[in-house]
């Protein structure tokens, strides 16, 4: 091994330098150590946060694995560390460390960007439909204001109004606190890299290279093959994104006018009068208790239409949604060919409800691209790490900072901007098309724990008048 061996200390390395190393290593694993123990301790609420930090745990273990077989090759089994061969295993590696650490940053800066949209949605939990049809009618008679009209709370009630209606739950259902554990749980397993996932990706890798030694047959003058065509990737898949990106706030829009909006004052006071009255109707007659009873019932029955579900799935990748989708296409070619019916499962959608159609959607197949889409973005950010960035100061003293920006620019432009709004579109659209029974189950579990505090407070608050002499009107 070039620069001696790490098992002949003493010869090829001093013992005192290795001491002084030893101690300066030691001093940053406390430092790391300390630092991690905080921010576990912080993270301990956030079970979302957790699986992040979890997945980069991982990472590391399997990268620092990996660098140790590396160490050992060379060391006993005579291998070249420096060959061509030993360089591209550890290149490869690399690309994976960076692209399972660009999946989290983009899941990280997803769910922090949707923040703000949640609280709102919070915020509007706490006002009554009725508010808003006072509001509007109060309005201008001729035009209504903008703020009002195009106000996301009117969005946000008629779409929970349609959720709750779809699938029978009780108005006192949080349907904010539902949505955002949908956009958690979504987003935390995008960034699970799933075998059907690596397949496509492999494909994309493949296909990449191929165009790179295409273009190297060409005779140019500066050879750039591998930056030019990720940058022709990349913006390729900036369009996919603006495509998807569009075809899901169609489906939003029509899920609005499904619910009840319109852009006609007169039809949209209507419509929310309409939901106020449902709503006015089941504050009279609902208590927390029988609500809470109608959601575990509603849990119960849904949480046993997933399981009849996973358990006419077969194979070791049963949870796997790629390989489940094109087991279901085969499915249904098959059943075509043999002039089979399907038999109709239960959706848990209650008789009555609207219907909701969405031309060309399939929950499964989008949540495969968009799965897709956010783990092709990281592996080109990889790329872009490893076979581009070192070119950077050459290519700005060769042509200058408009195509050292435009290299990066399309990639930091799904991360940061179009990723977010298709999460956010596509969790909203799923949940109009079919409840997850596990989020459900969050949801219910986390209303029973008011519920029981609530109760508490109010015994403690009985006790403690009942102590004093007083009652509830003093």
């Amino acid at each position: 091994m070039a620069g001696g061996s790490v098992f002949q200390v003493g010869k090829d390395v001093e013992l005192f330098r290795v001491v002084v190393v030893l101690s300066g290593l030691a001093i940053c694993l406390l430092v790391f150590e300390a630092a991690l123990h905080h921010l576990e301790h912080h993270l301990a609420r956030h079970d979302k946060y957790q699986h992040m930090l979890k997945k980069v745990y991982r990472e590391l273990m399997i990268l620092g694995l990996l660098s140790f077989i590396i160490k050992m090759l060379t060391e006993v089994g005579g291998i070249d560390g420096y060959s061509g061969t030993m360089l591209a295993f550890q290149v490869a590696d690399l690309i994976i460390f960076i692209l399972a650490i660009s999946l989290v940053l983009q899941a990280l800066w997803v769910l922090v960007l949707l923040r703000g949209g949640n609280k709102r949605a919070d915020r509007a939990e706490l006002i009554t439909t009725q508010d808003l049809v006072d509001v509007l009618n109060s309005s201008d008679k001729g035009k209504p204001s903008d703020d009002l009209f195009n106000d996301e709370i009117v969005r946000h009630r008629l779409l929970r109004n349609l959720f709750l209606r779809r699938f029978g739950l009780p108005q006192l259902f949080p349907f904010s606190k539902y949505v955002r554990r949908a956009q958690a749980n979504n987003i935390v397993h995008m960034i699970e890299v799933e075998p059907s996932m690596w397949l496509l990706l492999l494909g994309m890798a493949w296909a990449f290279s191929a165009v790179v030694r295409i273009l190297e047959d060409f005779e140019v003058d500066m050879r750039y093959e591998l930056i030019e065509t990720l940058l022709a990737f990349a913006w390729v898949l900036v369009l996919l994104h603006v495509l998807v990106l569009q075809y899901f706030r169609r489906c939003v829009r029509r899920l609005l006018a499904i619910a009840g909006y319109s852009k006609d004052k007169r039809v949209l006071a209507q419509n929310l009068s309409a939901v106020a009255e449902e709503e006015a109707r089941a504050w009279q007659n609902e208590a927390a208790d029988s609500a809470l009873e109608a959601m575990n019932q509603i849990h119960t029955d849904h949480e046993e239409m997933e399981h009849e579900r996973k358990a006419a799935r077969r194979g070791v990748l049963k949870s796997d949604a790629g390989i489940q989708l094109v087991a279901s296409c085969f499915r249904n070619v098959s059943r075509m060919f043999c002039c089979q019916k399907r038999l109709p499962r239960p959706s848990g959608v209650q008789p009555g409800s609207p219907t909701v159609t969405l031309r060309f959607f399939s929950r499964k197949i989008w949540h495969v691209v968009v799965m897709f889409m956010t783990i092709l973005n990281g592996f080109l950010v990889a790329l872009l790490v490893q076979g581009a960035v070192y070119s950077f100061d050459e290519i700005y003293d060769q042509v200058g900072l408009v195509p050292v920006v435009l290299i990066p620019l399309p990639l930091l432009l799904n991360g940061l901007l179009l990723q977010k709004s298709i999460f956010r579109d596509f969790v909203l659209i799923s949940s109009a098309i079919r409840i997850d029974a596990s989020t459900l189950g969050e949801v219910v579990h986390h209303f029973r724990e008011i519920v029981e505090l609530r109760a508490e407070f109010a015994t403690s608050l009985m006790l403690c008048l009942k102590e004093k002499g007083s009652t509830i009107a003093d």
